[in-house]
């Protein structure tokens, strides 16, 4: 066997014929005493006859490799599986691992049907160390994963109530499959569906007696975080293993000596989902009002339960498993908006910067299409390999919706190197960078608006001379002459109030002002066909003129909808205290009294569908002005005067860009349109525009539009 020089394993004696066709697997070498070193054998095989084998999903966690499992040379033709490997009668070589490896291996050795099935295992069947071997290795993860007889969740040994977790697993999904609304195979059919059921039959006696066995189970599990701390294990946290969970149809969770399937975990997910129905859908509390110590168990942990982590797997598998696959984008924005839930932070973790794409190319249906192929080559760097992914998603849909994921300022890509020290490189300002904590696009819901009109649909795209800068045609809307504060959701409660008045009190004066540019001009130059449209800009600005109230309720703002939660609590201030007028002030006039009255109803105030909780998704962007139309809007936070607003063909709402050379804290009124080189802001609301009013201009004015 080829060794270094200091006799360690080379993978020169286990090579690939061909990186692209072939694979290794190893098989664990049996011991009398668990703490005897790691032995394994390691044997190349073709991706198209693989032997029946298993495939290990973990968390590197530290990439030190303090320890080391001995691969076993063969003198002879290797032992048959079923006779066990005997380490015996061959030469040995070490190979460096992790700990957390060494860890798994040797609970897995202890498991009779593990030790004679041969596995995959990325760090002991990659040579990590041969950036060409890796890259292709990557594009057959699909296989490799999808191809096992099953996957193994290797999450760590017990601890932190893991064993009560996984009993109450077990318990949950025996109680739900004995009910006469689950069978066994019906169940792991439906992924998911539990959820579903409970809601459209929980006045029903099945539903009932399932619930009362069932909570009780969960609910301990939630309030002393034994499950919190459960999916806050390492693996939860790495973008690899997003795939390596989904791609399987049998997958396991092990923690320590205990194993579950993750169809069970799903069982008992739904039940966790459906708690905070209990605060707030009169239906369950009705069914349950004859069974108070469970309304009781459920009241005693908090409405907000669960971070989305979990939920995202098993949404990702279930599309799977229906056949269902989503868009790279969509993949992406998943990933970097969704996991920010209360107190409950989580962040996406991956040791290369371009892994955040590499980890789900597996998965989407346009991957051949974006024809992304995995380089870690030491000359092509993370910032290029995001730069060329939102480039390959423009060009392959059509469209720049992106770029709505695109927030600046930029942040440096960090790619550690061989040393560990991590190297910032910079993305040109268009690229999003998908880190963790992506703010989500304020147009969130399909078909609402139409900025570009019959252009939105169809990205116009001009060849450029460097891959960093992003040619587009479109139309300067106009310029910005002035912003507001930002919106902010995390002020302190007194003071949040006291900020919804001053911020729709801005708003309201910029309204005066865009009335005073455009009141000279022409009837088709006007913004607003009338002063009562021009006033709807007051209360459709704050939420970008999006409107949620339930899954009945969802798109466009009405007048209906206007400040709804606000002026219901004012009529009930007035029935409840007597005080107030019979005239409704609008928000910036509400008096004291009504804001002690506001604080003091906080939690009805911020209900579902209430106003102030659909202004949340304007969180970070402030209003503005344009300086020769009067156009009103809601720009990102970092906007200043002297910004342009644009439309940009291919995308349904307008943005803003800085032209170049005109920085932070600049005087605008050094602003020239004469350059067509721009740097990339963020996207924009822009009231008057959203129904295609521009599509004429766009059509006959086009610009162009180079944005580094």
């Amino acid at each position: 066997m080829a060794t270094t020089e200091k006799g360690q394993f080379s993978y020169n004696s286990v090579p690939l014929p061909d990186a692209n066709t072939h694979v290794r697997l190893l098989e664990l070498c049996p011991v009398s005493d668990n703490k005897d070193e790691l032995y394994c054998k390691l044997y190349a095989a073709p991706v198209a006859d693989l032997p029946s084998y298993s495939a290990v999903s973990y968390a590197w966690g530290d990439n030190t490799k303090p320890h080391s499992i001995r691969i076993v040379d063969y003198d002879r033709a290797p032992t048959s599986t079923e006779e066990g490997l005997d380490k015996e009668n061959g030469h040995t070589c070490l190979l460096p691992i992790t700990s957390s490896l060494d860890t798994c291996l040797r609970q897995f050795r202890t498991y009779k049907e593990l030790r004679l099935t041969p596995l995959w295992i990325d760090q002991v069947c990659i040579n990590q160390d041969d950036d060409e071997e890796k890259s292709c290795q990557i594009q057959l993860m699909n296989q490799i994963y999808s191809s096992a007889k099953e996957v193994y969740v290797w999450l760590g040994l017990d601890a932190d109530g893991s064993d009560e977790v996984f009993q109450a697993f077990r318990q949950v999904a025996e109680c739900m499959w004995d009910s006469e609304l689950f069978g066994k195979d019906r169940a792991i059919k439906w992924f998911p569906a539990p959820r579903a059921i409970f809601y459209n039959r929980i006045d029903t006696p099945e539903v009932e007696e399932l619930l009362r066995k069932v909570v009780p189970i969960v609910v301990p599990l939630l309030r002393e975080k034994k499950f919190l701390a459960w999916y806050k294990r390492n693996w939860f946290l790495r973008i690899w293993t997003i795939q390596e969970f989904c791609l399987n149809q049998y997958t396991f969770f092990v923690c320590g000596d205990r194993a579950v399937l993750d169809e069970v975990v799903l069982l008992v997910w739904e039940v966790f989902l459906i708690l905070p129905d209990f605060h707030h859908d009169t239906r369950f509390r009705n069914a349950f009002k004859d069974h108070p110590e469970i309304l009781s168990l459920v009241d005693s942990v908090p409405a907000t339960l669960l971070p989305p982590p979990m939920q995202h797997l098993f949404d990702t598998k279930g599309s799977l498993k229906r056949g269902k696959r989503a868009s790279l984008r969509e993949l992406l924005v998943q990933v970097s908006t969704r996991l920010d839930l209360g107190d409950h932070r989580v962040d996406i973790l991956s040791t290369k910067y371009r892994d955040r794409v590499y980890g789900l190319l597996g998965l989407v249906a346009d991957a051949e299409g974006l024809d992304i192929r995995p380089d870690y080559s030491k000359s092509t760097t993370s910032a290029e390999v995001l730069t060329q992914t939102a480039r390959s998603i423009i060009k392959t849909e059509g469209s720049v919706s992106i770029l709505r994921f695109s927030q600046f300022p930029k942040h440096n890509v960090e790619d550690p190197d061989e040393a560990g020290h991590c190297q910032p490189e910079q993305l040109p300002s268009w690229a999003p960078d998908w880190a963790n904590g992506t703010q989500y696009s304020y147009q969130f819901l399909d078909n609402v608006f139409s900025a570009c009109g019959k252009f939105s649909s169809t990205a116009d795209l001009i060849p450029t001379s460097s891959p960093s800068i992003l040619g587009l045609r479109g139309l300067v809307v106009d310029k910005i002459e002035a912003v507001g504060l930002p919106w902010r959701a995390d002020w302190g409660l007194k003071a949040y109030h006291r900020y919804i008045l001053q911020y729709f009190a801005i708003i309201k004066d910029m309204k005066r002002r865009s009335a005073e540019k455009n009141s000279f001009s022409s009837d088709n130059d006007k913004i607003y066909p009338n002063p009562s449209r021009r006033n709807q800009s007051l209360w459709r600005l704050a939420l970008g003129d999006c409107y949620v109230n339930g899954p009945q309720k969802r798109g466009r703002a009405t007048a209906d909808d206007k400040l709804q939660k606000l002026q219901q609590q004012q009529q009930q201030q007035q029935s409840e205290t007597g005080s107030g007028n019979n005239n409704e002030p609008s928000p910036p006039e509400l008096d004291q009294e009504t804001l002690d009255f506001m604080v003091d109803r906080w939690d009805e105030l911020q209900s579902k569908g209430s106003y102030l909780n659909n202004m949340m998704r304007m969180d970070g962007k402030r209003p503005y002005l344009t300086a020769q139309k009067g156009y009103l809007g809601m720009a990102p936070k970092h906007a200043q005067p002297g910004d342009v607003v644009v439309l940009l063909c291919g995308d349904s709402i307008p943005y803003v860009l800085r032209p170049a050379g005109h920085g932070e804290g600049d005087d605008d009124n050094h602003y020239s349109t004469s350059s067509n080189t721009y740097t990339f802001v963020g996207e924009a609301y822009c009231d008057g525009i959203m129904d295609g009013e521009l599509e004429g201009r766009l059509e006959r004015e086009r610009q162009e539009f180079f944005i580094e």
